[in-house]
């Protein structure tokens, strides 16, 4: 509305307002109670039944298209995760005897990269949740780049094998030569083995 319009409207407005006072001055409170009274009930009732049913509905609706927004946009990672999650549950090993198996693999990694163990510990090994933990030490001596390839030969095979702790010390005899404690675990599912 523009402000000629609002002026032409003023001397309207003061004219009923006018005739509204003087109506219930004439006739009393008492006389206009029962339509204020049904004038309340029918706003109340257009509020509580007519406007916040579909205003309850679009909150819900918009909540679950938040909802949906945020599945959409985390459903790439969580697939992602879980074929992730499926490759290393694939490289568990399933055999009767862990420790055992965990104690050969150990020993054949060795061979093929020409090391000779000092010591092996036998494995121990530590349970958590639906998992167990089966680690081994072991001893030898080496050369840096035979360890690193021993290590990323255990770490990159088709076994879930991963270094724990690995401790260097160089020797003085023979030139080279290098004496390692290294700390060897896999993991099994609980029901593996015995």
């Amino acid at each position: 509305m523009t402000l000629d319009e609002l002026k032409a409207w003023g001397p309207f407005l003061q004219g009923e307002l006018l005739v509204m006072k003087d109506s219930f001055r004439e006739r009393g409170p008492k006389f206009f109670q029962r339509p204020l009274g049904l004038g309340l009930v029918i706003v109340f009732a257009a509020y509580w039944y007519v406007y916040l049913p579909p205003l309850a509905k679009m909150s819900r609706i918009e909540e679950d298209l938040a909802a949906s927004k945020a599945s959409a946009q985390y459903v790439d990672d969580y697939k992602s995760l879980s074929a992730r999650l499926e490759s290393l549950f694939a490289k568990l090993p399933r055999v009767k005897n862990p420790g055992g198996w965990l104690l050969e693999e150990v020993r054949k990694s060795l061979r093929e990269e020409g090391i000779v163990p000092l010591s092996t510990s036998p494995p121990t090994e530590q349970k958590i949740e639906a998992y167990r933990f089966i680690s081994m030490e072991v001893r030898c001596q080496a050369t840096y780049p035979q360890l690193a390839s021993w290590i990323a030969r255990l770490e990159g095979g088709n076994n879930l094998f991963f270094i724990k702790e690995l401790n260097i010390r160089k020797d003085a005899e023979p030139i080279g030569s290098n004496t390692a404690a290294v700390v060897i675990t896999t993991v099994v599912p609980a029901g593996s083995g015995g």
